[in-house]
């Protein structure tokens, strides 16, 4: 089942999934290219976690080096007509499904956004 269309650091994207989960807020701190998250008890916050996958169908090579650019360990805008938050790929979660199959047609995507909060 396909989506509507969702915008994440300027790039839309049509994605075939999208899984929201609420989980307990974490502190994240940027570490040269690392992301390092504390868990503090007493935080009565939650944060949004997004795994999407999909499949970019048009303009292939200029969607996926965009996406790639935006894994950089760096908040961007994420919306998807319900949800507008700022948010991260989690660091090592961008995948790409190269199938010989798809070559040159599509590029079939996987990563997981966490909701980053400056406080």
């Amino acid at each position: 089942m396909a989506y509507g269309t969702i915008t994440y650091g300027g790039v839309t994207l049509t994605p075939t999934s999208i899984d929201p989960t609420r989980k307990q807020a974490t502190l994240k701190y940027k570490i040269g290219k690392n992301l390092t998250e504390f868990q503090t008890p007493t935080r009565d916050a939650f944060d949004w976690e997004i795994r999407i996958t999909g499949i970019i169908a048009d303009d292939i090579d200029t969607t996926r080096a965009s996406l790639e650019a935006l894994n950089d360990v760096t908040y961007h805008a994420y919306s998807d007509g319900r949800l507008s938050i700022n948010a991260i790929i989690r660091p090592e979660s961008l995948t790409f499904s190269d199938q010989s199959t798809d070559a040159g047609m599509v590029y079939r995507y996987n990563f997981t956004l966490i909701q980053y909060n400056q406080s």
